[in-house]
């Protein structure tokens, strides 16, 4: 009898030894998983930004927009906004040194973005602080018309956590989409994973990189006028109320291109009182100022840059 009782009193010993043993083992391994996690984050956002020029291009402009400030009558402050068409159709200091001292000009380019991402987008950028007196947007017709967003890596820099959701819905995403969403949000390395992917193949297979590079996002299938002032009359109003709201006066930028719908947007702003720039009308220039059929050459670049700065000049 005795030896039984010993025997049940090891057995629930050695039990408890074991359970705190798993709760250890199981402790250091999530300790282990939020530690990488972490390094992982902190690697991205100060080790991938210092090597990565597209990386610290875009961290940069953030945070230079975010600090845009009101300007005076004789001098307003603009924050000049838009994907790889502004990167590349405009000359960014040609276009500063042009308005100076008339207007200040900060850029904000995100590659691969159209309207859902700049929609939500400028309403963080204006709700966290950037107090412009006037924002300009510049897309093209198939990138204002997109129902889509470029993915998860906006979320980091464009997208509020309350709109979300929305977010979510307007581009047709299921809940599994929308909550990758969330992540993004808040962490560099998630948003920006591809990208990371990208870069390193980039690096270490450069044929890869050439191959990348030469990619070019589709466009929708082409619009009649009328359709495309349907379609842009709301969404040219949405960006101006939205605006309007902290007293900034909104353009929408059509850059060089081809195909239609050039007369359908412009219409779409006259009947809703929306500001709509067209420096150079569509399918007017020649490829020989295109790099690809579809980005400006350093020379389209320049003459659209000088346009530019006559056509803001008119507005202020």
């Amino acid at each position: 009898m005795p030896l039984s009782i010993f025997s049940s009193k090891g057995s629930s010993s050695e039990m408890s030894l074991t359970k705190f043993g798993y709760r250890r083992a199981i402790t250091g391994a999530l300790l282990m998983v939020i530690g990488l996690i972490v390094g992982m984050e902190l690697l991205v956002r100060f080790g991938f930004s210092s090597v990565s020029r597209i990386e610290s291009r875009t961290y940069r402009e953030h945070l230079d927009a975010l600090a845009v400030r009101r300007g005076t009558p004789q001098r307003p402050s603009i924050l000049l906004l838009g994907n790889s068409l502004l990167l590349e159709g405009v000359n960014y200091p040609g276009l500063q040194q042009a308005l100076e001292p008339s207007a200040t000009v900060t850029r904000f380019v995100m590659e691969q973005t159209g309207f859902l991402d700049w929609k939500y987008g400028i309403q963080r950028l204006l709700s966290e602080g950037a107090q412009p007196d006037r924002i300009v947007l510049c897309l093209n017709v198939p990138q204002f018309l997109a129902k889509t967003i470029r993915g998860e890596y906006p979320a980091f820099y464009l997208f509020r956590t309350e709109d979300l959701m929305s977010i979510g819905r307007e581009s047709d995403y299921d809940l599994t989409r929308t909550s990758n969403l969330l992540f993004a949000r808040y962490s560099l390395f998630y948003a920006g994973r591809n990208s990371l992917r990208n870069f390193v193949l980039n690096r270490v297979h450069p044929a890869y990189g050439k191959v990348l590079h030469g990619l070019t996002t589709t466009g929708a299938p082409d619009m009649s006028e009328s359709q495309v002032q349907a379609w842009s009359s709301p969404r040219l109003e949405q960006l101006r109320n939205q605006c309007s709201l902290y007293n900034v006066k909104f353009d929408f930028l059509l850059p060089p291109g081809f195909g239609p719908g050039e007369q359908g947007l412009v219409a779409a702003g006259k009947s809703t009182g929306s500001s709509v720039l067209v420096p150079v009308s569509l399918n007017s220039w020649s490829p020989d100022l295109y790099a690809d059929g579809f980005h400006l050459n350093q020379e389209g670049s320049n003459r659209f840059t000088k346009l530019l700065a006559s056509t803001l000049q008119g507005k202020y």
